[in-house]
């Protein structure tokens, strides 16, 4: 190819990325409409469906950002959905009541997927302990 042809696919090049990065700019706000929909739906969807929102949030950051998962947002999402309250009932005939799983959790040492599993009958006890949440209506 001579120096000419060269010279003239580069600049072909140079417009079309200019033209996409116009592009991107008269419609930045589309844009960034569009991701803000879409993460107030994963969000939503985590929130109402908030048996164990903070995974699920972080499952889509890692999908999103590899193995750098954004702890900010699983925090957020940890600390802002509601929970149940939690009863806990001891092997060794402690009986507790906690405002929510991951506090349950933190003071019983017990994981607290373990916890949502016994929760949701899924198992039957975690360790000999029995969890099970308080219905408040």
């Amino acid at each position: 190819m001579s120096v000419f042809k060269k010279k003239v696919e580069e600049v072909k090049q140079r417009k079309a990325v200019q033209v996409v990065l116009k592009h991107i700019n008269d419609h930045k706000t589309a844009y960034i409409a569009g991701t803000s929909v879409v993460v107030g739906i994963v969000g939503g969807y985590a929130v109402a469906n908030n048996k164990d929102s903070a995974k699920f949030v972080q499952n889509i950051t890692q999908i999103g950002f590899g193995n750098r998962v954004n702890t900010a947002i699983v925090t957020f999402i940890e600390n802002s959905t509601p929970s149940r309250p939690v009863h806990f009932m001891g092997q060794d005939g402690t009986d507790l009541y906690f405002n929510s799983l991951s506090e349950a959790a933190r003071i019983t040492g017990h994981t607290l997927s373990m916890i949502s599993r016994n929760v949701n009958g899924i198992i039957d006890n975690v360790k000999g302990d029995v969890f099970e949440v308080v219905d408040l209506v």
